[in-house]
C-alpha cells in the first residue's frame, strides 16, 4: 500500500522533511539483524516526545502501522516491517544525564548501551546491564525487549533497572513519569507494561535508570569441566566469595567452532572438555585460584587457564561473545532462547540431543548461556534447509520439558514474530487473553507493531 502525498506532507510537517527517509535512502542503511527490518520503505526520525506523539496520532487516524526501531540488533524478528507501514527511528531521541550522587541516569531512547556505560564509568558507575551488542543496542530497545545479558544475575533485567519512563501511546498521549527513586507505589505500575512490549503498546522515548557501583574485573579464568553440574558447583563457590561479576557456560561444539573461526583455537588448547566455564571476578586472581583449588582436586575442574593480561581476557571473552562466528558455519539454522533451573541443564541438553537425532540426521547443536541465571541459548543447524514440519519439530524438541521444569521458553530476547507459535503452545489461554485485552485498550486500532508478541486468535 502506497502512502498518499497528503500523509507524507503531514509527516514532514511534524518532524521536518530532512527527517523523513524514503526507500532510496533506506536502501543505503544497514537493516541490522533482519533484512526485512526496513522493508516498509519509509521511515521517520522524530527528535522529541512531542514529535513522536504527532507522528503516532497521524498514523492512528490514517490507519498506518508503526514499527519502532532502536539499534536493529533484536533476534526475534520484532522489528521487521512491510510496505505500507512506517518505521520510526529513535536515533534522534538522545540526551543523557548522569547523577552520580543519586546513582541515576536519564537517557533518551536512542542512546546506545555503550554510550551509557561510558558516561556512567566516568563516575565509577555502571548501568548494571551488558550485552555483546552494546555498541548498537539502544536504551529504548533494551527496555522494549526487556533485555538481560551477562549481569542479570546480579542486577536483574531491564525491568529492574527502570525507575521512571516517558512513553507515547498510539493516539499520541504522552505518559510522563520520570521518577528517580526506587520506591514509587502510585497505583498501577504503567512503566512495566512497556518493558518487554516490543513497541506493541506505544513508543518508549526516555527513561530513568538506576546505576550501580562499577566493579572492574581483576581476574578472568576459563575452566574445563566434565559437565554443567560441575560448572554450577564451581560457579556457586566463586559467587559465595562476593566478587563474581560474570559466569558464562559453553558446550564443546560451540566453543570449538567459534575459536577455530576467529583464530583462537590455541586458547582452548589447554583441554578438550565437554563444557567450558568462564568466570570473571573482582576479588583478584589469588582468591579466585583459592576457590578453584578444591574443585581441581575433586575433578569438577579438569583444567583451567587464568588470563595474564587484558588481551588474554579479551580472547577468552571473544570465544563466548562472537556467537555469529559459530553460526556462520551452519548452512541453515534455527535459534532459541530459554531459561532453566541450573540443576536441569545436563539432563536437558542430553535429552535435546536425543530428540534432535530422532528428527533427522546431520543436526548440529550449539549450546551456551548465562550460567548464574539459567539462561541457555540454543542454535540448531544442518546443511539442508528446514522445512516447516522439521522447523516445528525442532522447536517442539527445544520446548519439551522447559515449562515443566519451571523455566521459560523466551528468556531475554522477546517474542517478536519468531516465537509467536512457541508462546501460543506454552502460555496459558488466560495469559494470552489478558495480553489481547491490554493491547485493545492501549492500541484499539492496532497500529503499533502489529503481528508481534501476541499470538493470533
Amino acid at each position: 500500500m502506497a502512502l498518499d502525498t497528503a500523509f507524507l506532507q503531514s509527516l514532514a510537517a511534524i518532524v521536518g522533511d530532512e527527517h523523513v527517509r524514503h526507500a532510496n535512502q533506506l536502501a543505503l542503511m544497514d537493516p541490522g539483524i533482519d533484512a526485512d527490518n526496513l522493508a516498509a520503505g519509509l521511515a521517520v526520525r522524530p527528535g522529541s516526545a512531542d514529535e513522536v506523539a504527532g507522528v503516532l496520532s497521524l498514523c492512528d487516524v490514517a490507519g498506518v502501522a508503526v514499527v519502532t526501531h532502536g539499534g536493529r540488533t533484536g533476534l526475534a524478528r520484532g522489528a521487521v516491517s512491510a510496505p505500507g507501514q512506517l518505521v520510526m527511528l529513535t536515533d534522534r531521541l538522545e540526551g543523557l544525564e548522569i547523577d552520580p550522587v543519586e546513582r541515576v541516569a536519564e537517557a533518551g531512547a536512542g542512546v546506545t548501551l555503550q554510550a551509557l556505560q561510558e558516561a556512567a564509568a566516568i563516575h565509577g558507575l555502571s548501568p548494571g546491564i551488558d550485552t555483546a551488542s552494546r555498541g548498537s543496542a539502544t536504551v529504548g530497545g533494551l527496555v522494549s525487549t526487556n533485555a538481560g545479558g551477562m549481569e542479570a544475575f546480579r542486577y536483574g533485567m531491564m525491568r529492574q533497572r527502570v525507575l521512571g519512563m516517558e512513553a507515547v501511546l498510539a493516539d499520541g498521549t504522552i505518559l510522563r513519569d520520570l521518577a528517580r527513586v526506587p520506591k514509587n507505589n502510585e497505583g498501577y505500575d504503567l512503566r512495566q507494561l512497556f518493558c518487554g512490549s516490543e513497541g506493541t503498546l506505544g513508543v518508549v522515548t526516555r527513561v530513568t535508570l538506576r546505576l550501580e557501583r562499577a566493579d572492574p574485573p581483576s581476574a578472568t579464568v576459563m575452566c574445563a569441566c566434565p559437565d554443567a553440574a560441575a560448572a554450577v558447583r564451581v560457579m556457586r563457590d566463586v559467587q559465595d566469595q562476593d566478587g563474581m561479576l560474570r559466569a558464562e557456560i559453553m558446550w564443546r561444539e560451540f566453543a570449538r567452532r567459534v575459536a577455530e573461526n576467529v583464530g583462537l583455537a590455541a586458547v582452548l588448547g589447554f583441554y578438550d572438555a565437554p563444557v567450558y566455564l568462564i568466570l570473571e571476578s573482582a576479588a583478584g586472581e589469588d582468591r579466585l585460584a583459592d576457590a578453584l583449588a578444591p574443585h581441581m582436586d575433586s575433578g569438577a575442574v579438569l583444567d583451567a587457564i587464568m588470563a595474564q593480561s587484558a588481551r588474554e581476557a579479551d580472547d577468552i571473552w571473544r570465544i563466548r561473545e562472537d556467537s555469529f562466528a559459530a553460526n556462520r558455519t551452519l548452512a541453515h539454522q534455527l535459534w532459541f532462547d530459554i531459561s532453566l533451573p541450573l540443576s536441569a541443564f545436563d539432563g536437558y541438553v542430553d535429552g535435546l540431543k536425543a530428540r534432535l537425532d530422532a528428527i533427522g540426521d546431520g543436526m548440529v547443536l550449539f549450546a551456551l548461556g548465562h550460567l548464574a541465571d539459567g539462561n541457555l541459548h540454543v542454535t540448531i543447524g544442518r546443511e539442508t534447509p528446514f522445512g516447516d514440519s522439521d522447523a516445528t519439530a525442532v522447536a517442539m524438541a527445544v520446548e519439551q520439558g522447559v515449562k515443566a521444569a519451571g523455566g521459560s521458553v523466551s528468556a531475554e530476547h522477546g517474542i517478536g514474530t519468531a516465537k509467536l507459535a512457541i508462546l501460543a503452545r506454552n502460555a496459558t489461554p488466560q495469559k494470552i487473553a489478558v495480553m489481547r485485552r491490554l493491547k485493545a485498550a492501549l492500541d484499539p486500532n492496532g497500529t503499533m507493531n502489529p503481528g508481534k508478541v501476541i499470538p493470533a486468535s
